[in-house]
């Protein structure tokens, strides 16, 4: 009977709430840690930042980093995987899925430099880190441009992809005294300039 009783008290309520608040805490744990593995990267680069930084900036022990990860090179690869995600919705959100092809392009570029200054250190995992962080990185890399590519539905998606993250890179990098936005006249010209004839 004893036992009983003792088994029912650790199943108070309380208990059982820290239970089920353990999932969400878990995943509050992981999002702190991409968040702060994405701003040291934006800072420091992606080869120097170490897993020391991440879970301090984290203000997590490592082994909860390692609860979540098994290296640097997963927990960078997970950053760029919800970055993409998340950028890839917001463009979403904004373009008229029923609409014209142009309009749809017009509007995914004027919604592309707002979402990338909204998220200064997320443009520059996407657009400049993520192509020194290595291969695996660079993969994918490769194949988030491979999808922008596709969505673009047109014979040239690719060099058009490619050009466009280009000119993001570029002025994320090298800054020009500009910011994303200024790009959006040039990105919508090389977008929509007509098609030449295949014959």
């Amino acid at each position: 009977m004893q036992y009983l009783s003792q088994r029912l008290a650790a199943d108070s309520p309380e208990a059982r709430d820290a239970k089920r608040s353990r999932p969400a805490a878990l995943g509050d744990q992981r999002e702190r840690i991409l968040d702060a593995a994405e701003s040291l990267v934006a800072e420091r680069g992606a080869d120097a930042v170490s897993i020391e930084a991440i879970v301090r900036r984290a203000g997590v022990s490592s082994v909860t980093f390692y609860e979540h990860f098994r290296g640097k090179e997963e927990c960078l690869l997970a950053a760029f995987d919800r970055a993409v995600g998340e950028l890839r919705d917001a463009l979403a959100g904004a373009v008229p899925p029923a609409a014209p092809r142009e309009e749809r392009l017009r509007a995914a570029l004027e919604a592309l430099p707002a979402a990338l200054e909204a998220e200064p250190a997320r443009a520059r995992l996407c657009f400049v880190e993520a192509q020194r962080g290595g291969p695996r990185l660079r993969a994918r890399y490769d194949e988030a441009l491979d999808g922008a590519a596709a969505a673009f539905d047109d014979p040239l998606g690719q060099a058009i992809a490619g050009g466009l993250a280009w000119l993001v890179r570029e002025r994320l990098e090298l800054g020009g005294g500009g910011s994303v936005q200024d790009l959006l006249p040039g990105m919508t010209e090389v977008l929509l300039a007509p098609q030449p004839a295949h014959g």
